[in-house]
């Protein structure tokens, strides 16, 4: 906090010098502070404004940077031809929550061609599901993503290596390549800008969802859904 007083004074100093340049040449720096600080105690709501706008606009540019390098991610996903939304969702695939939006997501695709949906792996619950999350990663190489990650989460409670494996082999993938594939480097590399990007989203739990350059936490519902693609097209 006193480094953030500290910079806001001087940007105050520095602005009275540009505002006033005639008058900065004539009163010493010091007699300026002095002004600017007596100012500041008998007026400290100014204080709290000022730096409550510079926390916000400080979020905002987080969270925006935040996006942009989330778009630059080659994260797994339904993609259509012509389409004008894109939609990112964070997910665990032992959330339940996360299971329970699966049909909402395939519904509003199935009704919407113009519809981007990103998968975007963060396993955050268990380490069954950072393996499920390397497995179904892997399985892009083999071009089953998205078959299997739908398999994945149509299962009902918590999923373990077994059942990843399981169902690994009924979607029709080959085990032994996915083992080799789980490894690549890649994959991890992944995760990890995953996982630091819902850092500077403040994303504490899955899923969230985000659309232009809003986020959505929590399950959805198909109406609610839809009426967040009508309101960013709308823009």
């Amino acid at each position: 906090m006193i480094q953030k007083i500290q910079i806001l004074l001087l940007f105050i100093t520095s602005l009275f010098s540009i505002v006033f340049p005639s008058y900065s040449h004539e009163i010493k720096k010091e007699e300026i502070e002095t002004i600017i600080k007596n100012y500041l105690i008998k007026n400290p709501k100014i204080i709290k404004s000022i730096l409550d706008d510079y926390k916000k606009t400080a979020e905002i540019n987080q969270k925006n940077n935040a996006i942009k390098l989330l778009k630059d991610i080659k994260n797994p996903g339904i993609y259509n031809k012509n389409s004008d939304v894109t939609i990112y969702e964070f997910f665990d695939y032992n959330c339940g929550y996360c299971k329970s939006v699966v049909k909402t997501i395939m519904d509003v695709m199935s009704e919407d061609k113009k519809v981007n949906f990103v998968f975007v792996e963060l396993p955050i619950l268990s380490q069954n599901s950072y393996i499920a999350a390397t497995a179904a990663l892997a399985s892009e190489k083999q071009g089953l993503y998205n078959d299997y990650h739908l398999s994945l989460m149509s299962v009902k409670g918590r999923i373990n290596e077994d059942i990843i494996f399981k169902i690994a082999k009924k979607t029709g993938l080959n085990i032994n390549q996915l083992k080799i594939d789980m490894i690549d480097p890649e994959i991890e590399n992944k995760l990890t800008k995953n996982r630091e990007i819902a850092k500077l989203l403040n994303l504490n739990g899955t899923p969230a969802f985000i659309v232009g350059d809003i986020i959505y936490p929590g399950a959805l519902q198909k109406s609610d859904l839809k009426q967040i693609i009508k309101s960013f097209r709308g823009k």
